[in-house]
C-alpha cells in the first residue's frame, strides 16, 4: 500500500517485544529503503549481521544500497558474502551480474548472468541485461550482437515491456540493422508509460546510423544500469 511509515512503526514494536529477531530488523531495514531513509536501513542491517553473521539477505540489501549510492566496491564485498553463504542463489548472481557491469568486468557479469539463465531459465531480467550488455559494452571485444539479439528476444518471450524493447532495439543497432532498430525503438517508446525520452532520443540516434556503444563513446556519463 506503500504506508511505509506505519509498516516502520509497526516493525519497531516487534522488535521492541523481540529485540532479537535478525529477520525484524531485515524487514524494517526493507522498508526504510522503500522509505528512501538509506542510513537508518544500513543502521539496521548492521545490527541484522550482528545478530546473525550468516543471514545472507542482510548482506544482499546492503549491497543494492550500496549500488544505489554508487558505492560499487562496497557493493561487490556484500554480494559475494551472500553468495559464500547461499553460492546457488540465482538473485545474488543476478546482481553481483549487475555490479561486475558497472565495474565493467564485463568477463565475470556475463558468466554470473549465464549461471543465473542455467539456475532459472525464466529470468527474463538476466537474459535482458545480458543482451544489453552483449550489445553495449564500452569494451568491444565483450559485444556480440547476433548473441544480443538472441537473449533479447528469449526476454521479450516473458514479457513485452518498453525497456526490453529497447534492449533488443540496440542489439539490432549493433548488427548494423538501423532501420530494424529505429522500427523496435518506436515501439518501445510506444510501450513506456509514462513516455521514456530516453527512448524516443535512442530512436533519433539510430536515425543517424549511429549506434548506442558508438553515441555513449562521445558521452561518458550516458552509461545504463538495469
Amino acid at each position: 500500500m506503500g504506508r511505509y511509515d506505519s509498516a516502520i512503526t509497526d516493525m519497531d514494536a516487534a522488535i521492541h517485544g523481540e529485540p532479537r529477531c535478525v529477520e525484524c530488523y531485515h524487514e524494517r531495514a526493507t522498508m526504510k529503503l522503500l522509505n528512501g531513509l538509506l542510513e537508518g536501513a544500513l543502521t539496521d542491517l548492521a545490527r541484522c549481521m550482528k545478530l546473525d553473521g550468516s543471514f545472507a539477505p542482510a548482506y544482499s540489501t546492503r549491497a543494492g544500497i550500496y549500488m544505489r549510492m554508487g558505492q560499487y566496491r562496497e557493493a561487490l564485498g556484500d554480494i559475494n558474502m551472500a553468495l559464500s553463504i547461499e553460492p546457488d542463489n540465482s538473485a545474488y548472481l543476478h546482481n553481483r551480474a549487475v555490479i561486475m557491469t558497472a565495474l565493467e568486468r564485463y568477463k565475470e557479469a556475463i558468466e554470473d548472468y549465464l549461471r543465473v539463465i542455467e539456475l532459472d531459465p525464466l529470468s527474463g531480467g538476466s537474459y535482458n541485461n545480458l543482451a544489453w550488455l552483449l550489445a553495449t559494452a564500452k569494451d568491444p571485444e565483450y559485444r556480440d550482437c547476433r548473441m544480443a539479439i538472441t537473449y533479447a528476444q528469449k526476454a521479450l518471450e516473458m514479457g513485452n515491456n518498453g525497456s526490453w524493447m529497447d534492449t533488443l532495439a540496440a542489439a539490432y543497432a549493433e548488427c548494423g540493422q538501423l532501420e530494424k532498430a529505429v522500427e523496435i525503438e518506436t515501439e518501445a517508446y510506444r510501450l513506456s508509460n509514462p513516455p521514456n525520452e530516453n527512448f524516443r532520443r535512442r530512436i533519433e540516434i539510430y536515425r543517424s546510423n549511429t549506434t548506442y556503444a558508438q553515441w555513449r563513446a562521445h558521452r561518458p556519463d550516458s552509461g545504463r544500469l538495469q
